[in-house]
């Protein structure tokens, strides 16, 4: 049964203690970026008024002109080396950082002007339960990019505290640590 907190409906998995810890708050190794992400047309937009000046983050130029937006509901970011070994992000530098997440913090501009939700909010995901009934979970991506194995076991919604404070605020969060402790 989900947990409410204020007016967010949280998924159980974040509040069934496992040996799993995420990786990626300690080193992030980017791999949820192999693949690209899906963006909105209004995302996409937003990105490209910054085309020019995201140039030189990139491992190669892009021509933002050729981003694919004829199907807005399969939009994705661009894919370097689509369909060949290496197949990743184009946003994806060589450093495994986001070019715009960088870019944003080098002019600081607010991250979320600019980068996608689905960036923002993973390894946390909305999952459909019904019509206007929406529950924050884990995306199933993330066992396989984020989750390891931990000698130590805890609550998931601990591992992604970043990601929930970002969504849900840090008075409903600290309500979670308050009904969920250690």
């Amino acid at each position: 049964m989900s947990v409410i907190v204020g007016p967010f409906r949280l998924s159980p998995e974040l509040f069934v203690r496992t040996n799993l810890r995420n990786q990626c708050s300690e080193q992030c190794n980017a791999r949820c970026c192999e693949e690209g992400v899906s963006a909105t047309l209004y995302e996409v937009a937003r990105i490209k008024e910054h085309a020019d000046e995201i140039q030189p983050y990139l491992i190669e130029p892009y021509d933002f002109s050729k981003w694919d937006v004829s199907r807005p509901a399969d939009i994705g970011t661009p894919l370097l080396n689509e369909n060949k070994p290496g197949e990743q992000c184009w946003f994806l530098r060589a450093n495994r950082l986001c070019a715009l997440h960088t870019y944003a913090l080098d002019k600081a501009i607010p991250v979320a002007s600019i980068k996608p939700y689905f960036c923002l909010f993973f390894p946390l995901t909305l999952i459909d339960l019904d019509v206007n009934v929406t529950e924050i979970g884990v995306d199933g991506k993330a066992y396989d990019t984020c989750l390891v194995p931990s000698e130590r076991e805890g609550y998931l919604f601990r591992q992604f505290e970043r990601e929930l404070r970002r969504v849900i605020g840090d008075a409903h969060y600290f309500e979670l640590e308050r009904r969920y402790p250690d």
